[in-house]
């Protein structure tokens, strides 16, 4: 649902929290934070403004059977 903190950490290059949030809203990334003020980024944001989700790239692999019948 949340990317992790190593995720998270990987997209904005940042570890400290204070310096993540900065970068989100520089660069208008929507998240909340908890209650320990740490940002929470939803997956399913990143995959659609990166250019989708693995999980319907997994779909597209192989034929479609469905489409013969």
């Amino acid at each position: 649902m949340f990317l992790t903190k190593d995720e998270l950490r990987n997209l904005t290059g940042y570890q400290k929290p204070s310096l993540q949030k900065r970068w989100l809203t520089d660069r208008g990334w929507p998240y909340e934070e908890n209650a320990a003020g740490d940002p929470k980024v939803l997956r399913s944001i990143v995959e659609k403004r990166m250019g989708g989700s693995t999980e319907s790239a997994h779909r597209r692999q192989g034929p479609d059977l469905g489409a013969i019948l």
